[in-house]
């Protein structure tokens, strides 16, 4: 069991990073229109939004993918710090980071009705808590 809870750390600090690479992509590709579409609900909920508008949405979420790409690689390490050590300040770290993380993300995400982000950050933290909590015990 202990073996799978660090693979599926390790599998999703991967994905962390994957998506933080492809983030700037996405931004200016097809794939960013439904979520665009939900951003201009939840700011400007039945006005027409100015071109320059969505074009600073892109440069945003452009701009949130490396910082999203550099928690994956943090993630990576610790979370291969904790396999290698067998000690539980790399899994303690993890929790810090999400206790500083959830609640502003989540609360910044309600302020503006936002749910997408809302849904997005539970499933984050209940897919990394309850494995980081078995392996630092």
């Amino acid at each position: 069991m202990t073996r799978f809870l660090q693979n599926w750390l390790l599998a999703l600090a991967w994905l962390h990073l994957a998506i933080g690479i492809s983030l700037p992509f996405i931004a200016y590709s097809a794939l960013f229109a439904p979520y665009s579409a939900l951003l201009q609900h939840a700011f400007w909920p039945g006005m027409a939004v100015p071109a320059e508008t969505v074009e600073f949405q892109r440069w945003i979420v452009s701009l949130f993918g490396p910082t999203l790409a550099s928690v994956g690689v943090v993630m990576i390490w610790l979370v291969r710090a904790g396999i290698r050590t067998n000690e539980s300040w790399p899994w303690s770290a993890i929790l810090v980071a999400l206790a500083v993380w959830a609640p502003g993300d989540i609360g910044l995400s309600l302020m503006k009705n936002f749910w997408l982000h809302v849904w997005i950050d539970l499933a984050a933290l209940l897919a990394i808590v309850p494995p980081v909590l078995v392996l630092r015990s």
